[in-house]
């Protein structure tokens, strides 16, 4: 069997990043995104903070109103445009996926990738890492931090070594180096009372918890959880990269010139989907939900979607209502499109000969 090696694809700072891309203005100034509350002007806490704000000290999860008191004259507090950034992500998974035939997407903004069946050691997987690096910088002007190693669970490690915009490789021979001196609260997956608890126990790095006895672990923390700390302290981890059930199908694409043509947008649409529907139906997916997506030439993304009355899996079912959404779109909106995409979701299994193509 050949060495199994991962990368883990975790883009910097990502809702800031997108946010920069769209208001180029923001470029060099601290950035805190938003998810507000609404029940006064401040309450909620930020989402995600590029590295200006982050100096700062403007984190992740911390209310609003605290992070203000931190904030210099010039940091932009920005509510998330979750719509967007999913688009965004899309686009990204997508671009991905070419990468290798084995991938998880994590989140919205992480994704594991084997490449075990492509890459025959680690500097053909680097040589992966750097090609995805510049792809998404060159497609999506996005950067992103990567972690090699022979599982998940240390390269979701090394990807936040070098951040951002770095590429960390740990070989097999380098796991117990770069393991043992992090703080035990590193280790991915120990939160903040397990950490208490070990700290308690006088153990505070990686290394400390290795040289602890399994026995003694169970009677402070039970056979599950004992175990996965022995495993982990030592660089094991047997969980597979699978992808994840799929909520959505999509595709998104650069049109070639600014345009709000009707005809152009159909017939891209058309294109689009027929990719779409393949990928659903190769996957036994029928769906509900048809969504016609416009970036528009300031990089702000709106959609028009329809749910139909049951499920389906044909190309022609989304090319009836796809004419209502592109109408509606332009109806609503008088910037010309740089991108437009489609997705179906609200997905069911296909069922037997039930499906309106299998009768055509």
């Amino acid at each position: 069997m050949p060495e199994r090696i991962v990368l883990h694809v975790d883009l910097d700072c990502f809702y800031a990043q997108c946010e920069e891309l769209r208001k180029p203005e923001l470029k060099g100034r601290p950035v805190a995104v938003c998810i507000y509350s609404g029940r006064t002007e401040d309450s909620g806490a930020v989402s995600t903070s590029n590295y200006e704000a982050r100096r700062l000290g403007i984190k992740s999860g911390m209310p609003i109103a605290f992070a203000k008191r931190n904030a210099s004259a010039d940091t932009a507090f920005l509510r998330a445009d979750l719509e967007h950034y999913d688009m965004v992500s899309m686009r990204i998974m997508a671009l991905l996926r070419t990468f290798t035939p084995v991938m998880e997407q994590a989140s919205v903004d992480e994704a594991y990738l084997d490449v075990t069946g492509i890459a025959p050691g680690y500097g053909e997987a680097t040589a992966i890492g750097q090609r995805i690096k510049e792809t998404l910088l060159g497609n999506e002007s996005l950067t992103c931090s990567i972690g090699i190693g022979p599982n998940k669970l240390i390269a979701k490690m090394a990807a936040g070594v070098d951040k951002p915009d770095g590429l960390t490789v740990i070989t097999p021979d380098l796991i117990e180096p770069f393991l043992s001196p992090m703080p035990v609260g590193q280790l991915f997956g120990v939160g903040k009372v397990t950490e208490k608890k070990l700290n308690e126990e006088g153990i505070e790095t990686i290394g400390q918890l290795r040289e602890m006895p399994l026995a003694e672990l169970v009677k402070r923390f039970g056979q599950g959880m004992a175990s996965w700390l022995y495993g982990a302290s030592r660089g094991i981890d047997d969980t597979e990269v699978v992808e994840r059930k799929r909520e959505q199908y999509g595709r998104i694409v650069t049109l070639k010139e600014d345009t709000r043509d009707r005809a152009v947008l159909l017939e891209t649409a058309r294109q689009l989907m027929s990719d779409v529907v393949g990928m659903a139906r190769q996957d036994g997916q029928a769906f509900k939900t048809v969504t016609f997506i416009g970036i528009m030439d300031d990089l702000s993304t709106r959609t028009k979607n329809r749910s139909l009355p049951e499920f389906v899996d044909d190309l022609d079912s989304c090319m009836r209502v796809m004419p209502l959404l592109v109408d509606e779109f332009l109806g609503e909106h008088s910037r010309n499109l740089r991108r437009m995409g489609v997705k179906v979701s609200n997905l069911g299994e296909r069922k037997g000969q039930k499906m309106l193509s299998d009768f055509m």
